[in-house]
């Protein structure tokens, strides 16, 4: 499959679990000589989106799925190279700013 299915994937999967009033901005691609990132940005991003970003993830990854997530305070958090716990904290902290 290609990058562009994987980030509509994404951002089909990211608008089906938000809460009622939240909102995820399209998902870009970013294309490199070895791989394609697919960014999100969140404007509200608590502990279930985390989860939701991590599971997806998790069961992508073995394909090469890269995923970077830019937050509303600018926080660029790379799933690739953090663990789901530290991923929460990020989100919950990014959550309580709103």
């Amino acid at each position: 499959m290609d990058a562009a299915h994987w980030a509509a994937e994404l951002h089909a999967t990211l608008t089906a679990n938000m809460p009622p009033g939240d909102r995820v901005s399209p998902v870009e691609l970013q294309r490199s000589a070895e791989m394609v990132v697919a960014v999100i940005g969140l404007v509200f991003a608590g502990v279930g989106t985390a989860k939701t970003i991590w599971d997806w993830w998790q069961s992508r990854r073995p394909e090469g799925v890269t995923v970077k997530i830019l937050l509303g305070d600018g926080t660029q958090v790379n799933v690739s190279t953090t663990d789901q716990a530290e991923l929460e904290i990020v989100f919950q902290r990014a959550d309580s700013q709103h």
